[in-house]
């Protein structure tokens, strides 16, 4: 493995780091509406690139591309901090993080890429994990439907990062990001106006929160996988976060003494093996 290779999977060790804080911070916010924080997030996010690629926003026009790219980062937020308000932050980083079998799908299907054994089994050991926990959770009565909207929340991400792979072959970072971060805010904003919420409605001792996760979770863990996914596959860069339970659920013990229960740890390590198998033999 060449220098570049490394230094790609250290970044990407580093946006596995600033991703898994979001979780904490939502559940910092518990009477905050999972909408709220994610607009603000997005919004924010959206401002800091900007002023970061300031020189090409007159010259920069976004295609429809990124627009859905935006909005169904939009969702993906709405899903996950809504999931994180239901279940446990373990189940919700778990199953918010299975986009890769998503990826894989439509690369088999949609892009005729070869189907190999391996990659089946490694498909049916993440479904088989995932439906372990979900069956199995025993956090609060909302848990099921927390556990289904993570796993919609992979859904929506697996898109992101196929459009994103497609996009950023022509397209520079901030130009790709600061245009999908703002349109996944215009997203949830007009989430929040359907759900008859205002977004304005926080104490101002929340937007330090804000700012957090538009800065580290965003613009630096975001921000690494759309700049990798241009050279690495959709797949591989959806299958990091997977690493986000483990550091997640390590945080959640120790700040608000959540346990980890058996079903979760089983049917977690075999959605992970399952998703290692996929990325060995992804081509």
């Amino acid at each position: 493995m060449g220098l570049l290779s490394k230094n790609k999977y250290v970044l990407l060790f580093i946006a596995l780091l600033a991703v898994s804080s979001s979780a904490w911070v939502v559940r910092i916010l518990p009477e905050l509406s999972a909408t709220t924080i994610a607009f603000w997030r997005m919004f924010l996010a959206s401002l800091m690139a900007f002023v970061i690629s300031y020189k090409t926003i007159f010259v920069f026009v976004p295609n429809k591309k990124i627009l859905l790219a935006g909005f169904f980062l939009g969702f993906h937020f709405a899903l996950f901090f809504r999931s994180v308000q239901l279940t446990s932050i373990a189940e919700a980083a778990l199953l918010g993080t299975i986009a890769p079998v998503f990826t894989e799908f439509y690369s088999i299907f949609f892009q005729k890429k070869v189907f190999s054994f391996k990659v089946f089994f490694g498909l049916f050991l993440a479904i088989l994990g995932a439906f372990i926990l979900i069956s199995q959770s025993s956090f609060s009565d909302t848990s099921t439907l927390g556990n289904l909207l993570a796993v919609l929340c992979s859904v929506a991400m697996a898109v992101v990062l196929l459009v994103g792979k497609d996009v950023r072959k022509s397209v520079g970072l901030f130009e790709y990001s600061r245009w999908v971060f703002l349109y996944a805010a215009v997203c949830l904003f007009l989430i929040s106006l359907y759900q008859g919420i205002s977004v304005f409605d926080f104490s101002t001792s929340n937007f330090g929160w804000f700012v957090f996760l538009a800065a580290v979770p965003t613009m630096i863990g975001h921000n690494i996988f759309y700049f990798l996914v241009k050279t690495l596959s959709a797949t591989t860069i959806a299958s990091v976060p997977l690493g986000e339970p483990v550091i997640s659920s390590v945080g959640a013990f120790f700040l608000f003494a959540e346990p980890v229960g058996f079903f979760v740890f089983l049917g977690g390590l075999i959605t992970l093996l399952g998703v290692y198998i996929i990325i060995k033999n992804d081509s």
